[in-house]
């Protein structure tokens, strides 16, 4: 059996144990439970959090949901996002949430430094922490552990986690809305070699309790702002690098560049996967310049090309075999291009 085979089967598996129950017994007795998600926080990130936390809600349970940064305006529809505390935006509150929290929800994220500015705090909570990730190497810092790194989606886990609990016939629509889209954003619309026939059993599912999957793939991907069209064209016909040779693409943005378009967060979304999807390409990367003058980097890969080896080795990231971010703090995007060109001819051989 691989590995890979072993990983799988033991992320389906856990979900039977004493442990499942045993959190949700912490979750009837706690005080306080708060949820947190990782830095950018994404489609998956998003719907998981908010997926456990309606769920609970529905439950009976009262939970917070915290996360470092804001999220696209695309996600803006999904029920109680308007409910998310952002610690860019109220540090003490999120800071005391997270501090007096009984149960701490750690989703979509493999270590606290995921978390940005809200790493120390989460490490420092006196809480039960319980993770559910589905990315590789997960850090030791938590007393519950869920991953499964080949499962497509943190959303699919929470899916079934609520299901090893016995309550997957409370599920709510609202819930079902948001496990939804963070299965649809994390797998490429389904279309990723991640998605198995659990996936589908489980979507399935929330199409039987009313998901209308259109309707959220238009408030996702159908709703573009016309500075958000011109900038991805620009990125795409003045910034667009290719090395064929090496069947490697790359495209960059700077912040005046980003600035000069009004960019907002999510306006770059996709673009590293148009680049992937270029003929003859097997290795994508995505450049933006951050505010704090870092490189922060996104890849994508197709087939056997691991692009979390790459990242972990030398951008200080992780992720998956074939999606993975990482950053180079206190450069420049030449800087930045430059360094990873002098990887290619090692990397991605003639």
């Amino acid at each position: 059996m691989s590995n890979e085979e072993k990983m799988s089967r033991w992320g389906s598996e856990v979900f039977q144990s004493e442990v499942v129950r045993g959190c949700w017994e912490r979750n009837i007795k706690a005080e306080s439970i708060v949820i947190v998600a990782h830095r950018s926080p994404d489609g998956d990130a998003i719907g998981s959090a908010l997926a456990l936390h309606l769920h609970l809600l529905s439950m009976g349970l009262q939970s917070s949901v915290v996360f470092p940064d804001s999220f696209p305006a695309f996600f803006n529809w999904m029920p109680h996002s308007d409910s998310i505390v952002l610690h860019e935006d109220e540090m003490d509150r999120a800071h005391l949430l997270i501090q007096e929290a009984s149960v701490l929800w750690c989703l979509d994220f493999n270590g606290p430094k995921r978390s940005g500015k809200m790493e120390e705090v989460i490490r420092s909570s006196p809480a039960f922490k319980i993770v559910v990730d589905h990315h590789l190497e997960p850090e030791n810092f938590a007393d519950v552990l869920f991953s499964d790194p080949v499962c497509g989606s943190t959303c699919e886990l929470i899916y079934g986690l609520i299901e090893a609990w016995d309550q997957s016939d409370m599920l709510s629509l609202a819930t079902a809305q948001c496990i939804y889209t963070g299965m649809m954003t994390d797998t490429g619309s389904f279309r990723f070699s991640s998605v198995t026939g659990n996936t589908h059993r489980i979507l399935g599912r929330l199409l039987d309790l009313g998901v209308n999957q259109s309707w959220i793939h238009e408030q996702v991907f159908g709703s573009n702002r016309i500075a958000k069209i011109k900038l991805q064209g620009f990125a795409l016909s003045e910034k667009l690098r290719v090395w064929p040779e090496h069947r490697t693409a790359l495209i960059s943005l700077t912040q005046d560049e980003m600035k000069r378009f009004d960019c907002q967060s999510g306006d770059t979304e996709g673009l590293v996967n148009q680049a992937l999807a270029l003929e003859g390409v097997e290795v994508a990367v995505f450049m933006k310049e951050s505010e704090e003058g870092h490189v922060k980097m996104s890849f994508r890969s197709n087939g056997d090309y691991s692009v979390r080896d790459l990242v972990a080795t030398h951008f200080n990231g992780g992720g998956h075999r074939n999606a993975a971010g990482g950053i180079l703090e206190n450069k420049s995007v030449a800087d930045a291009i430059s360094f990873f060109e002098s990887l290619l001819k090692k990397w991605m051989p003639v």
